[in-house]
């Protein structure tokens, strides 16, 4: 007797019944997790030298194989579809993604398991292939700016000493571009905070952009900083 080829039958929720092979969901959520882990893969190079959270990268396998587990639940029954949406709106999720790109990709691995859970093959392969192709061609062309390293800057200083130009001097002197994002006074006007979102020239230029900053006569704190382009914090 052939375990793979025996047939099982669970019933759920109105008495609907779900059957499938034990080969039809092995095959299911194998693809899942094959798939999935070219997702995480693709993920972590795709942001660089960027310390990954190692959760980050197992929620990503284990999400597509939880969503083609959801789809093979429901099959093609809309009545327990929507009790499985029910029951999963009740759970509250408090963890912040870092930026819209982690959030794109937990869709993406997502949109995978749901395409392995209906045994749709062809579109869960192709479209990891196409998504991944498209994501490492935007990390390979300058255009695509991923490979820049977004970071944020604070300047406090002291309103009485006029620092903008000596400032901007060295900002010029360190950085390759620079926006900035929210100026605003504190102390009762004693003190003015300048945040930027700033590129470096170099990598290497952290530690005496600082330094110089630092030694600035008037300058309260610096504070900079790691930022994804496109978050909003």
């Amino acid at each position: 007797m052939i375990i793979g080829q025996s047939n099982f039958t669970e019933m759920l929720a109105f008495n609907q019944a779900v059957s499938f092979s034990y080969q039809q969901v092995f095959e299911a959520l194998l693809v899942a997790f094959i798939l999935s882990l070219v997702v995480a893969v693709v993920y972590r190079i795709s942001v660089g030298d960027r310390i990954v959270s190692p959760a980050m990268l197992g929620s990503l396998v284990l999400l597509a194989m939880v969503g083609a587990m959801v789809m093979m639940v429901i099959a093609d029954n809309v009545a327990r579809a929507f009790s499985l949406v029910g029951a999963l709106a009740i759970v509250r999720f408090r963890t912040r993604l870092r930026s819209p790109w982690d959030i794109t990709f937990v869709f993406f691995s997502l949109a995978v398991g749901i395409a392995a859970g209906v045994f749709a093959w062809k579109v869960a392969i192709m479209g990891t292939f196409m998504i991944s192709l498209a994501v490492l061609t935007l990390y390979i062309l300058p255009m695509g700016g991923m490979r820049r390293k977004i970071q944020t800057l604070r300047c406090d200083v002291a309103a009485y000493e006029n620092l903008e130009s000596q400032l901007d001097q060295i900002l010029d002197q360190h950085l390759r571009n620079r926006w900035l994002v929210e100026a605003r006074s504190l102390r009762f006007g004693e003190t003015l905070s300048y945040r930027y979102r700033i590129i470096l020239k170099d990598s290497d230029r952290i530690q005496p952009l600082v330094r110089q900053l630092s030694d600035l006569e008037g300058m309260q704190r610096v504070v900079l900083g790691y930022e994804d382009e496109g978050s909003e914090e």
